[in-house]
């Protein structure tokens, strides 16, 4: 019945295959995957993580990782109303399901000059209460999209998104360098469990 037909699994499933038939356990793991991430967060992942969770060659989550991406370049370049976002509330929504992660997840969000956002991307994942970010890592992806602004997300898994020290550190060295850059940022989102926080409210930025 064509490609356009198949479900997020059956698509999930025949690229994480290294057969030309993909089984019950690629099937197995696509629902596994999707029930955790959705369909809209697998490209935010690393290749590494994605090598991890459906092993084999690490040609593999790459095939992956590259068929999400040229979808999804095709979808931004067909016709349609980018979402906008107007404030702090607006990304915390977009990132709620951070709220449940037991590890901590460091996410931008690339925008353009109407504050459309043009790309999100998954900066750095780590274990519970560590985040190692660099502010380069950052920029690179803002820089390679042509973001006209940012906003970073992070989530602590310990569910109180109060943020610590090392938060309001990040957050200033990020501010000083988007303004070397002219690519400010905007705001940092800190996500909890059942509430979060802006730093920008906060008077950080």
């Amino acid at each position: 019945m064509g490609i356009r037909s198949a479900s997020p699994v059956d698509l999930v499933a025949v690229m994480a295959s290294p057969a030309k038939t993909p089984g019950d356990e690629e099937e197995d793991l696509a629902r596994a995957m999707l029930r955790r991430y959705g369909i809209n967060m697998i490209g935010n992942l690393g290749p590494a993580d994605l090598q991890q969770m459906i092993g084999g060659e690490e040609y593999q989550a790459l095939r992956l990782l590259a068929a999400i991406e040229l979808g999804r370049r095709s979808g931004m370049s067909a016709k349609g109303q980018v979402k906008t976002i107007n404030g702090p509330d607006d990304i915390a929504a977009l990132f709620a399901h951070l709220a449940d992660e037991n590890r901590e997840h460091f996410c931008a969000v690339l925008l353009n000059s109407k504050n459309g956002i043009i790309g999100i991307r998954t900066i750095h994942i780590g274990t519970v209460g560590m985040s190692v970010v660099g502010p380069r890592e950052v920029f690179r992806e803002a820089i390679r999209e042509g973001a006209a602004s940012i906003v970073v997300v992070h989530n602590h898994p310990s569910g109180d998104p109060e943020p610590s020290q090392e938060d309001i550190d990040i957050t200033i060295k990020l501010a000083g360098l988007g303004r070397t850059l002219e690519i400010p940022l905007h705001d940092h989102i800190i996500i909890g469990h059942h509430d979060f926080v802006s730093l920008r409210r906060r008077r950080v930025l």
